[in-house]
């Protein structure tokens, strides 16, 4: 976290770059948004609720107190900021972070040699999708002490180097998976209505002469043309291409609720012992269930910014105490995936919205690396 007076420069200059170029900026209201940053930056930083003369001193002692606490009436009043209990000190509420972010957001950087640290994780060792995306989970919980989450590329991004079919049951089959990045999915597929092993093997043979190193998305787009086109008289093509696309159906139907790894899950269990025990138990459901986290990140797709969720903006009231940070990350020049952090609503969101950025360069150019 930057010191106090890094931090009074940075904020001063984000909110006048920011604002300036949309409407001309009062000198109380440049005034205000620097105090309601002080409370933001002092809250995260110790957890406490922050008083005038706190925020006097952080200033520099260029704003008296009496002008200051008047200031913070006047945020309290619009919502910015509330006190809890009786303590005369000020806590940020949702909408209070929620115009820090708004100012600091577009003028995050992230200093050059913290990059190269980062980057330097990412080691030649590093040679599977599921590797890149496990060691960034870490370095996401490991940097902000929060819960690091990092969304499996979609299908498009899957690339298939060999198939094997596994007979489970009458109904039930096992697909393995190698990708041409050497990772191994396996995938249970269950179908309507029996398939025998020799069956089995000749759609696998099938898949795998015809159609190596296309998307998973592909293969199952040319074997629905290739059974809507082929004559029917040609029983024996059109059977196996009829159950090669139910097998790469069922596969790609699988793969579209994405595997979401995450980190840090430890930093939530912590807090329960500082009585947060709602919200703990709320993120240990999240991450069991994984459907919200899921469809929270496909639906942000293909965009590959930054996007805030902070408390109530959440559409899950399960995360209303949370903070969320993603970003995307690209794979074969288009946007793959997201990568995120999920934490308090009391998070270093400077600190939290460069890493998360930086990470999702890294990784994009680490798939590239390996895809190559």
């Amino acid at each position: 976290m930057l010191n106090s007076a890094e931090f009074r420069r940075n904020l001063q200059l984000s909110y006048i770059i920011t604002m300036t170029t949309k409407t001309k900026v009062s000198k109380k209201d440049e005034r205000k948004a620097c105090i309601l940053g002080h409370i933001v930056h002092t809250y995260v930083s110790d957890g406490t609720p922050v008083s005038s003369k706190l925020v006097a001193r952080r200033m520099g002692g260029n704003v008296s107190s009496a002008t200051i606490r008047n200031i913070m009436a006047e945020l309290e009043h619009q919502g910015y900021i509330t006190h809890p209990h009786t303590s005369a000190g000020r806590i940020p509420t949702d909408i209070g972070y929620r115009h820090y972010v708004d100012v600091i957001k577009n003028r995050i950087r992230f200093e050059r040699r913290e990059a190269q640290r980062l980057a330097e994780e990412y080691s030649k060792r590093i040679r599977t999708i599921k590797e890149v995306i496990k060691k960034t989970s870490y370095l996401i919980s490991r940097e902000l002490h929060n819960a690091g989450v990092v969304m499996w590329p979609g299908i498009e991004g899957v690339y298939l180097k060999h198939m094997d079919l596994v007979k489970v049951n009458s109904e039930t089959i096992l697909a393995v998976l190698v990708t041409m990045t050497n990772d191994v999915k396996n995938h249970i597929v269950r179908l309507d209505g029996e398939l025998k092993k020799t069956e089995l093997m000749r759609i696998t043979n099938y898949i795998n002469e015809n159609f190596r190193t296309l998307p998973l998305m592909d293969i199952s787009g040319s074997l629905r043309g290739l059974v809507n086109n082929v004559k029917e008289e040609d029983k024996e093509t059109l059977s196996i291409a009829k159950n090669s696309l139910r097998v790469m159906d069922t596969i790609i139907e699988e793969n579209l609720k994405n595997e979401i790894y995450w980190e840090g899950l430890n930093y939530f269990l912590e807090m329960s012992g500082s009585g947060d025990v709602d919200m703990t138990r709320n993120i240990l459901e999240i991450f069991s269930e994984k459907e919200e986290l899921v469809n929270l990140m496909r639906n942000e797709l293909p965009y590959e910014g930054l996007n805030v969720y902070i408390g109530n903006e959440n559409k899950s009231k399960k995360l209303s105490e949370c903070s969320v940070i993603t970003c995307g990350y690209t794979l074969h020049g288009r946007a793959a995936g997201r990568l995120g952090v999920i934490g308090p609503t009391r998070m270093d969101y400077d600190h939290a919205l460069r890493t998360v950025g930086c990470l999702s360069n890294l990784i994009s150019k680490k798939l590239a690396e390996i895809n190559s």
